[in-house]
């Protein structure tokens, strides 16, 4: 038996994988770490509350302490279930195109702050205490604005930068290789890609969620290598960063309102849309259809068994 001829779902090695688990891990490793937080607090007297945040460079190291931590659980399940863990990251396709994959990091994130000023300028109108609430999130979550709230902003950096690092894995190695290879063994490649969907809205740029999730898929499956991935995602990383820093000096420093600063840029949206949307909805239309065939696990151990094969005749 090959891992490409599986005679029966129960022997599929990612159906022992069990995403409920991994959320459960997530939020009870989250509930213990925010209590040990309160009775750290509490003991020195200091309340957490809005008033009395957490402070920015607590928060970088947490997170990367519960990634950590997250990421060793799964690797420990992956190991346990028989899945190796080489053929799901896979290795980095020969003459890769890396001026293309930079373009296309580029141009998604232009896509982004496009479509997050078109969809939410309407909406500034209808609803305007709710949109200046999401750019005011946004703003107060800028790297310089809460690396200047913190007791040391050069560690404060240094800690986010490996944040970054840490959540790019976490996001490639979790919710993309592993999601996608076990909801795909228990409902198929069409219905895994549906879950996918349904999970990107959680956000409030939710159709930039979306086209960020198929983009990453597609990456994935058609390269057959996370690698390509995690590279793909830490150019986006970075490029938000070069944004949020430009932006917090240049755009959101413009006398008027939080709402009137932000209305204004709304021809700057329509531009930035203009200019990404045929870069990348053109790439998921014309390799929308590599999700239909096998996904990387497999298609990397069958690889890797046919080599074999040839080597020993």
């Amino acid at each position: 038996m090959t891992v490409t001829n599986i005679p029966s779902p129960e022997d599929n090695p990612f159906f022992l994988i069990k995403v409920r688990h991994i959320f459960g891990w997530y939020f009870l490793l989250g509930i213990g770490i925010y209590v040990q937080i309160r009775m750290i607090n509490s003991t020195r007297g200091i309340p957490l509350d809005d008033k009395t945040p957490l402070d920015p460079l607590v928060e970088a190291i947490l997170g990367i302490y519960l990634s950590i931590l997250i990421l060793a659980l799964v690797w420990r399940q992956c190991r346990l279930a028989g899945i190796e863990i080489k053929y799901l990251v896979g290795k980095v396709p020969d003459r890769y195109q890396w001026l293309a994959l930079v373009g296309l990091a580029i141009a998604s994130v232009v896509f982004a702050l496009g479509v997050f000023r078109i969809f939410y300028y309407p909406l500034s109108f209808i609803v305007p205490s709710f949109v200046e609430k999401i750019l005011s999130d946004n703003r107060n979550s800028s790297i310089l604005i809460k690396g200047s709230k913190t007791f040391f902003p050069a560690f404060y950096y240094l800690n986010l930068a490996i944040y970054y690092a840490l959540s790019t894995i976490f996001s490639a190695f979790i919710f993309l290789a592993i999601f996608l290879h076990r909801w795909a063994a228990k409902w198929g490649n069409t219905r895994a890609i549906i879950a996918f969907f349904l999970l990107s809205l959680i956000s409030y740029n939710f159709i930039y969620s979306v086209i960020a999730t198929f983009i990453h898929a597609i990456l994935y499956v058609k390269t057959r290598s996370l690698l390509v991935l995690i590279i793909f995602i830490a150019v986006k990383n970075i490029i938000w960063v070069i944004w949020d820093l430009s932006s917090t000096t240049f755009l959101d420093n413009q006398p008027g309102s939080t709402l009137d600063v932000f209305r204004s840029q709304i021809q700057l949206g329509v531009l930035f849309f203009a200019l990404s949307a045929p870069w990348v909805i053109g790439f998921i239309y014309k390799n929308w259809s590599v999700l239909k065939g096998p996904l990387p696990y497999f298609a990397n151990a069958a690889e890797a068994e046919k080599i074999k094969a040839d080597s020993e005749t």
